[in-house]
Order: C-alpha cells, then structure tokens, then sequence
C-alpha cells in the first residue's frame, strides 16, 4: 500500500465548490496519475474541513496533516 493523506470537501478556502471534491497526495510518490483508476482505503480521519484565513494558512496545516500521517504510518 501508497500511504496518502485525502480530502473529501468542498474547499471553502480556495474555491468553494457545490459539490464534495476528493484530493489524494501519496506520501513519497513522484509521477503522473491522471487519467488511472485506483482504490483508496481510509484508515483514519485527521480532521474537519475548515476555512481557513489565507492559502498559506491551509498550507501550513497540511503539512502538519502530512507529517502526523507520516507519524501514523511509521508505526505500523
């Protein structure tokens, strides 16, 4: 298995969407997906989607999101 962090929202932050929107970043992969089908299995939930005050703002917490996913996995 890929260890991933996942988003299932409407990004209130970016661009508010109508509908839910899932976005996949796989942890320590370097290639181009789009257009492949895959299967995703989720283990865990990190948190609430949120709105936050500025771009840099939703990128510092997915850092923080990818580094304890990284936590998460280590110890498996």
């Amino acid at each position: 298995p890929q260890p991933a962090v996942a988003s299932v929202g409407l990004r209130p932050t970016v661009n508010a969407l109508q509908r839910p929107l899932l976005e996949v970043h796989l942890l320590d992969y370097d290639g181009d997906l789009y257009g492949q089908s895959m299967t995703l299995e989720f283990v865990s939930r990190l948190r609430d989607t949120r709105r936050f005050g500025s771009v840099d703002e939703l990128r510092e917490q997915l850092r923080r999101d990818v580094a304890q996913t990284i936590e998460a996995v280590s110890h498996d």
